[in-house]
């Protein structure tokens, strides 16, 4: 159980670092975020799993990975830059040249 839960939080630790590059997350929301990510992990891979932790678990990654905190940051981030330079940035970013 302990090797899933640590491969899929491996695998998650570039998009929370790029998101701590681009300004969206300080580092210490990205451990937190590790943190509460690891704890639902394993609540997925206990022997009785209830359907609230199923819920929990969605809602998470519903709410504070992708539609919540990360939009509104980036329109704050966004304001006074336009999109096309803002999307020019984090290309350069994602591939490396920055």
């Amino acid at each position: 159980m302990a090797e899933i839960v640590h491969q899929r939080i491996e695998n998650r630790i570039p998009e929370l670092e790029q998101l701590e590059r681009v300004g969206l997350f300080s580092k210490k929301e990205v451990k937190s975020l590790l943190k509460r990510a690891t704890a639902l992990e394993y609540k997925l891979h206990r022997l009785i799993i209830t359907k609230v932790d199923f819920i929990a678990y969605i809602q998470v990654k519903m709410n504070v990975l992708y539609c919540g905190k990360i939009h509104w940051r980036a329109m704050k981030l966004l304001e006074g830059e336009s999109v096309e330079r803002f999307t020019a940035q984090y290309t350069l970013l994602q591939t490396g040249h920055i």
